[in-house]
């Protein structure tokens, strides 16, 4: 019995945490946990905004290099209607129609209509009959026989829904200008 008096005694002596102590300890983990959430959400949210970015501008990169690479070897200019729609002859006498719509940049080729991207807010064909960049000299124009160069300018964002304040609506706005080679 006296082995386990000896064994019993320290456990008996010591006391435990006063309220005070815990309510301390509570107060500073507390603190560290809301520095801990406010260090994610800072971090999930330039990565939601990065990742937007990112799409937005591979989208309109990848529609605005199809444009200039097939507008550049056209044969003809067709119609130019309006700021948003162009229609041009490529090489092989097809009839390609780039039209923007309702958030939608469609690829007409011969009367079948293809949506080419998606989150277009907004595509702006300027044409020109004069095209002088070195020094300064341009002309526009919206007759389709004297159009020699084109400035495509495109703004794209996410092609989901999302809400004007949210970190995910990123966009990016592009240019190029595409001076004409086989015009007949």
């Amino acid at each position: 019995m006296h082995v386990m008096n000896a064994l019993v005694r320290p456990f008996r002596s010591q006391r435990g945490f006063s309220l005070a102590e815990l309510l301390v300890v509570c107060a500073v983990l507390g603190v560290l946990m809301a520095g801990l959430v406010v260090i994610h959400n800072g971090g999930t949210s330039a990565y939601v905004i990065g990742s937007s970015r990112v799409a937005a501008q591979q989208n309109g990169r990848v529609a605005l290099e199809m444009m200039v690479r097939e507008l550049r070897s056209a044969q003809s200019i067709s119609a130019v209607t309006g700021s948003t729609d162009i229609t041009f002859v490529d090489l092989n006498g097809v009839t390609i129609r780039y039209q923007y719509s309702s958030g939608i940049l469609n690829r007409i080729v011969a009367g079948t209509s293809t949506p080419l991207i998606g989150g277009v807010t907004s595509i702006n064909f300027t044409c020109y009959s004069v095209f002088n960049n070195p020094i300064g000299t341009v002309t526009t124009t919206t007759t389709p026989a004297s159009v020699l160069a084109i400035r495509i300018q495109l703004t794209t964002g996410s092609e989901v829904a999302v809400a004007s304040y949210a970190d995910a609506n990123q966009h990016a706005t592009m240019a190029s200008w595409v001076r004409l080679r086989n015009l007949l």
